[in-house]
């Protein structure tokens, strides 16, 4: 039974028990074969993995990679992880297998939960939330129990058939079910067994046949037809634990103690035989797991150790060389070629090839700093170390050169070289030494003394500055510290003795720290802030010049090719292509064209004619005919990123001398990645809230319209590049915003804020360290809505509201100027009637009056009607006057200015009269025309009363009747009959005012009744 308490699976069997507690004792005491330190970078805990133990590992069809722990589901985008367990609906905590069925859709096997599966799309959330209460957090995973048995629901093992059936290895046996397109997942049982607690592996080879392990059976369904081996096939003796094929469809089964090759039947649905590799095991090396790679390797993860079987050849890893924990549980190998190793309780390891391998004093080297790599005539590598000796590098450790590690010979630096002849030259703080070869040895040799022509007194003594170079036509060449260079022609007859050349005594050398000769024959020097060369017996110094910006060197290279590198000390690297040439023409490479570090300490060449660069911060590489820069740091495997020397073999290995190992780099092992790395939309924010998105990620996001309000936009985003991981570089461009794309960049995030109404369009792409771009950009397209003040409707509205009250000012203005007009029309109109016609009567009476006078008639009265119609004038000019007097717009001034005139007409004539008018609640305006025709046609209807009436009463009434003004004017005279009588001029005038008003005149008056207008 399996113990829930423990991680993934807890062997239920004696037997198994018993093997699994005799490894973990061979873990501590059983010796294992020793390998180059593997180029590894490990993934845990501290690395944001869910578990240290790691039970299954899947890439996505998007690119992602998947991790079964043992505490629950981890993503991973090459940058961070992303963990999910039960909150997030797992069906349980412990995830034992992962897979992906022919739609795309992701699926766990749980131990204890059934099987799970990721709901990528958030509307397939709110879909199956209808009718259901709603969630705090949206789940993240849909979970479908198996069986009732609690040991149906520990599954094992996950695999989907070219039929898209869901196939479950689990402790009450194996399961089959089709999902359905509802949603729906219904299982039946296939293969039942007793309840066992085993590792259970499935795979489903690319012939269409399905494997899997219980216990010691092994069984292959094909065509529906079930074939079950067991110990008597002899791949059955023991526990069955894992199934792989490789690139050449060859199926791979192993048990515990062994791997077989599946042999196929000639007749389908036939049993097929089972040949045993010839892999040879420890006693403590238990098979768990199985996988290729894409060179044809079979790698074997074992309970102590991982085993790379190759051409019949083994050669196993453990945590010596690099390996986070013994225990390999499982493998994947990624689109990039990468092999993902999962392991019990050292979380993920990335193997990215076999690139680059290390020797560290764990391989054997007895000082963690290396000052120079030698390789002999043979073939054979040797490392000199800083103040450990010599060693030779082998192919699994390094091996101390006999007598090295003592004075003098343990500190003999870059102090060393084999010459033309096979002989070595060994520089010391005792001085030169020549060992007979072709083997490094200290045994049989000689050391050079003053009487062999060099002087000792130039190479002895401890951290003397002095080296040694040979050059193309064989002459050995020492720098000393006395201003002489030391030479030496081996094709000289005769005493080897040196000959010296004296530096100039106004050179600025006090001595020479490296050489190289040239294809001219001419010799380059170089010491810390000097630079010179050696023609023909004559030192010329040069100077900074363009392409060259300093004249501090730190290290001499002659490519393939004959050009000539220096690195310097601030500058980069130059490189002349004509060393001989007058003048020198230089072109310099700094870290404005991207290297890592301007101080380049050494400099070697790979067989493709590609520059190494060693410098303070890693291996740059250098390609010359496209500028392309590529760098290694430890993240790569490199033993460390201080490099101090760099050679390449004769095989093409570049050997690299840091200060803390030595590493081996294999271009010919390097993948070159030739697929573009996908992208996806990671987040979108607006205005602080996320929207929602596909749990991987989204490649393409459209109809998202915003309010004005939310015009600030968070858009993240991430592309999957396993093989440049970390190194991928971002450009992104939003249309209708940017013109072009931005310069490339590793930050995976932009914000946008305030952005304007309008259509856009944001675009991001990833590029990978081969530049090669993502095939389609990840998209999203959006809209942010103009405000309401805006918008086309809004704007329609609002102009025709416009319009309409600039109608309505130009109607009322011009009705304005009209009735302006007509007041003007009127004033003028009453002017020459009243006023004109009044002047002439009394232009009139005056001329009579005088005329009476002459012939003395008396005249008073002409003068007591002219006096008449003065006052008549003073009463029309007055009413003019009121009618046009904007202060007197107010219905309160009409019924004062009426009150008053009645008054002063029907005092006089005795005529009693009532006046009632309407309380104003609020000042109520009238307009000038209607002032004067109210008033004119009430002072014709008084006027009537005093003269023609013969009435003793009158009564007044004016009131408000909705919007419209009501004027009642009542006498008691004997009345009239209205019909026979013909209307004079008064009448018809006020009958025409009122017309003029909109209104109508009434008059009603019968004999005995008096009248009423």
């Amino acid at each position: 039974m399996m113990d829930q308490k423990c991680p993934r699976r807890v062997v239920g069997c004696t037997a198994l028990v018993a093997a699994w507690c005799l490894a973990l004792v061979f873990l501590h005491c059983a010796p294992s074969v020793s390998a180059q330190k593997l180029s590894l970078r490990h993934y845990d805990v501290a690395d944001g993995l869910a578990h240290s133990t790691v039970q299954a590992i899947h890439q996505d069809a998007k690119g992602y990679l998947w991790f079964a722990t043992g505490e629950g589901l981890s993503r991973f985008d090459g940058y961070r992880f992303t963990n999910y367990g039960p909150r997030d609906g797992l069906g349980h905590l412990i995830v034992n297998a992962i897979a992906e069925d022919r739609r795309g859709r992701l699926w766990v096997g749980t131990n204890g939960g059934g099987v799970s599966r990721l709901i990528d799309d958030p509307g397939e959330t709110l879909s199956l939330q209808q009718g259901a209460p709603q969630p705090a957090t949206r789940p993240k995973f849909i979970s479908f129990l198996i069986g009732n048995a609690p040991g149906s629901n520990r599954v094992n093992a996950l695999l989907f058939d070219a039929d898209n059936n869901l196939w479950c290895a689990t402790d009450g046996g194996l399961y089959r079910a089709a999902p359905g397109l509802n949603g729906d997942v219904k299982f039946e049982v296939v293969v039942p067994h007793a309840e066992v607690g085993e590792h259970m592996p499935a795979f489903a080879d690319r012939n269409g046949r399905l494997w899997f392990g219980v216990a010691n059976d092994l069984i292959e369904v094909v065509q529906g037809r079930i074939i079950k081996y067991g110990p008597a096939d002899e791949v059955g003796r023991y526990v069955i634990t894992s199934a792989t094929e490789d690139r050449q469809g060859r199926l791979f089964v192993a048990n515990q103690h062994g791997v077989f090759e599946f042999i196929a039947p000639t007749n389908t649905g036939s049993s097929g035989l089972w040949k045993k590799l010839p892999v040879a095991l420890n006693p403590d090396q238990l098979i768990w797991s199985l996988a290729t790679d894409s060179t044809g390797a079979l790698w074997i993860g074992t309970l102590n150790g991982l085993i790379k079987y190759q051409d019949g050849k083994q050669i196993v890893y453990t945590t010596a060389q690099g390996l986070s924990d013994n225990v390999i549980a499982t493998f994947c190998e990624d689109r990039d070629d990468n092999l993902w190793i999962g392991t019990r309780g050292g979380g993920a390891c990335k193997l990215s090839g076999e690139l680059i391998v290390s020797f560290t004093k764990a391989e054997g080297l007895p000082d963690q700093g290396v000052a120079k790599v030698i390789e002999d005539r043979q073939g054979r590598i040797y490392a000199s170390t800083g103040v450990g000796g010599l060693v030779e590098i082998g192919a699994e450790k390094a091996t101390p050169i006999e007598g090295s590690q003592l004075p003098p010979f343990n500190n003999v630096g870059t102090r060393i070289l084999q010459d033309g002849q096979g002989d070595w030259w060994i520089g010391t703080d005792q001085g030169l030494f020549r060992f007979q070869g072709p083997e490094l040895q200290l045994r049989h040799g000689r050391k050079f003394t003053q009487a062999d022509g060099i002087s000792e007194a130039a190479i002895l003594g401890p951290g003397v500055p002095w080296s040694l170079y040979e050059a193309p036509n064989g002459r050995l060449w020492i720098c000393s510290t006395d201003k002489n260079l030391y030479w030496r022609d081996p094709a000289r007859q005769g005493r080897e003795v040196f000959q010296h050349i004296s530096l100039p005594a106004v050179s600025p050398f006090n001595f020479v720290r490296m050489m190289i000769g040239d294809r001219s024959g001419a010799l380059w020097l170089g010491e810390m802030g000097l630079l010179a060369k050696l023609t023909n017996g004559k030192i010329a110094m040069l100077q900074p010049t363009e392409g060259l910006p300093e004249t501090d060197p730190r290290d001499f290279f002659l490519d393939s090719r004959g050009w000539l590198w220096i690195g310097l000390r601030f500058g980069g690297v130059s490189m002349t292509k004509d060393p001989g040439a007058a003048p020198l023409k230089f072109v310099n490479y700094s870290t404005q064209n991207g290297l890592a570090s301007n101080t380049v300490w050494s400099i070697t060449e790979d067989d493709a004619g590609r520059i190494y660069l060693g410098t303070g911060r890693g291996l740059d590489r250098l390609d010359p005919s496209t500028g392309r820069i590529h760098h290694f740091t430890i993240a790569d495997g490199l033993a460390g990123d201080l490099i101090i020397y760099c050679l390449k073999d004769s095989r093409g290995n570049i050997w690299v001398a840091t200060t803390t190992g030595l590493s081996k780099f294999n271009p010919r092992a390097e993948r070159v990645v030739n697929s573009s790395p996908p992208i996806y939309l990671s987040r979108v924010n607006v205005a602080g809230e996320d929207l929602p998105l596909q749990e991987t990620g989204a490649l393409q996001m459209s109809g998202l319209a915003l309010p004005a309000s939310r015009n600030n936009l968070l858009v993240e985003f991430v592309g999957l590049d396993f093989q440049s991981e970390g190194a991928l570089k971002y450009q992104y461009q939003l249309e209708g915003v940017d013109a072009d794309w931005s310069p490339p960049t590793d930050q995976r995030s932009v914000n946008y804020a305030r952005l304007a109404p309008g259509s856009y369009r944001f675009m991001v792409r990833a590029i990978n360290r081969e530049e090669l771009v993502s095939l389609a950009p990840a998209v999203l397209e959006f809209r942010i809505l103009p405000p309401l003040w805006q918008r086309w409707w809004f704007l329609t509205l609002a102009t025709i509201l416009v319009a309409l009250a600039a109608a309505a000012i130009v109607r009322n203005r011009v009705a304005r100027l009209i009735e302006l007009e007509r007041v003007r029309t009127r004033i003028a109109a009453d002017l020459h009637d009243d006023i004109g016609s009044g002047l002439s009567r009394i232009a009139i009476l005056s001329e009579v009056a005088r005329h009476q006078v002459t012939v003395e008639a008396p005249v008073g009265e002409p003068l007591a009607v002219i006096a008449s119609a003065s006052r008549d004038l003073v009463d029309s000019m007055s009413d003019i006057v009121w009618a046009i007097n904007p202060n007197k717009d107010q219905l309160s001034d009409l019924v004062q200015r009426m009150r008053r005139f009645a008054s002063d007409l029907f005092t006089a004539r005795q005529i009693e009269f009532s006046f009632d008018a309407p309380a104003e609640k609020q000042p109520l305006k009238l307009g000038v025309e209607v002032r004067r025709q109210v008033f004119l046609i009430f002072k014709e209807a008084v006027n009537n009363i005093a003269r023609h009436s013969a009435g003793t009463e009158a009564q007044i009434e004016l009131r408000i009747e909705s919007r419209w003004l009501a004027m009642k004017v009542v006498d008691n005279g004997p009345g009239f009959d209205p019909a026979q009588i013909s209307e004079g001029q008064g009448l018809a005038s006020m009958r025409a005012r009122a017309k003029t008003l909109g209104g109508e005149l009434q008059i009603m008056s019968n004999y005995g009744k008096g009248t009423v207008v």
